[in-house]
């Protein structure tokens, strides 16, 4: 009798034991999530465009007359003012007594390339050569696409860089949009005027142009890794350590940073990384994160 009451208590005991709380289910984790202050700062939202250098002036000598090459005057790179001839130009048909004609530099500046040979014909139109003003400033043409167009303005800056001199940027601006879109590649034409007085920039140079479309100064703003993948509605704000998520409206959306303008003031502290997997009223972790 002794031994089945034993039995039943120890049954009892072990049944009590097991329906115990989880050692698991004791403390529940901790997230940690990164965070960043809101403040007042400018956003800025721009476009990176594709360009080509030019001479600030720069035309194409051309004959005028039909015949044949017979001296080129001023060859590639040497210095010309304008209407100085930089080729002759004879038309020698057969019977007749011609004086070679010359071939005149439309702008002044430095030759840049030569397009014909000595003795090759010519006919009234062709090119001859390529005459560039790149001493003081140069022109560079990109071209911006219709949605963007809008937004170009003359006197816009836009930042200029080529492979040839990496850790050099070129600020331009903008002096001439073109009114209207090219019929198959539906861009427009873009010019900047860019300081060259150390003639760094070489016309034919392709170049890269970082152009401002937008920008709001004094805006409340979040950075961009804020903001929900699935929308730009909510945001989540940490108060003290516990994640709430609130309504909020945005403004300009820059490269960098969105205006917000309902929603967070400055000195909120929005959550950035790990705001995905946070619940609201969900007690966290808060990291401050390494601005940008």
């Amino acid at each position: 009798m002794r031994n089945h009451t034993a039995i039943l208590l120890l049954a009892a005991l072990v049944f009590l034991v097991g329906c115990g709380p989880k050692g698991g289910d004791r403390k529940k984790n901790i997230q940690s999530v990164a965070f960043e202050t809101v403040e007042r700062t400018t956003v800025t939202r721009t476009v990176s465009l594709i360009g080509m250098v030019q001479g600030e002036r720069q035309a194409t000598a051309i004959s005028k007359i039909a015949g044949r090459v017979t001296e080129i005057s001023k060859p590639e790179g040497s210095m010309v003012t304008a209407d100085e001839p930089v080729a002759y130009v004879v038309n020698d048909v057969p019977g007749m007594d011609y004086k070679p004609g010359p071939v005149t530099a439309p702008v002044a500046g430095r030759v840049g390339e030569v397009y014909v040979d000595v003795g090759q014909t010519v006919a009234p139109g062709v090119p001859i050569a390529l005459v560039s003003d790149y001493t003081q400033n140069v022109r560079v043409v990109a071209s911006v696409s219709d949605q963007d167009l809008r937004f170009v303005r003359q006197g816009a800056r836009g930042e200029v860089s080529v492979t040839a001199f990496p850790d050099t940027v070129f600020t331009g601006t903008i002096t001439r949009v073109s009114p209207v879109l090219g019929q198959m590649s539906r861009t427009a034409t873009v010019e900047f005027i860019v300081e060259n007085r150390d003639r760094k920039l070489i016309p034919g140079m392709s170049c890269a142009v970082q152009l401002v479309l937008e920008q709001k100064e004094d805006a409340v703003a979040l950075p961009l890794n804020a903001l929900f993948t699935n929308g730009f509605s909510k945001v989540a704000v940490l108060d003290g350590d516990t994640a709430r998520l609130r309504d909020m409206t945005t403004g300009l959306m820059g490269d960098r940073r969105v205006e917000v303008t309902s929603g967070v003031e400055p000195g909120d502290r929005v959550i950035t990384t790990g705001k995905e997997r946070v619940e609201d009223g969900e007690v966290v972790n808060p990291v401050e994160a390494v601005r940008q």
